[in-house]
């Protein structure tokens, strides 16, 4: 079994970016998902002094 890991901030316009994304690996690479779970933590960019939150989502295969 392989996975796949997927970031991304939590705001709807990149909610939506990382669908299109995930979509258009699954079908580029022909996946079939067996599992797939989601987290939520945070991250601080470097320039920034507040931390975001960010979305993960692996995808098993």
């Amino acid at each position: 079994m392989r996975v796949q890991t997927f970031v991304g901030k939590v705001t709807f316009e990149a909610l939506q970016q990382m669908d299109e994304h995930i979509n258009q690996w699954m079908a580029t690479h022909n996946i079939e998902p067996k599992m797939v779970t989601q987290s939520f933590g945070y991250d601080k960019p470097r320039e920034a002094c507040a931390e975001e939150p960010v979305i993960v989502t692996s995808i098993w295969y």
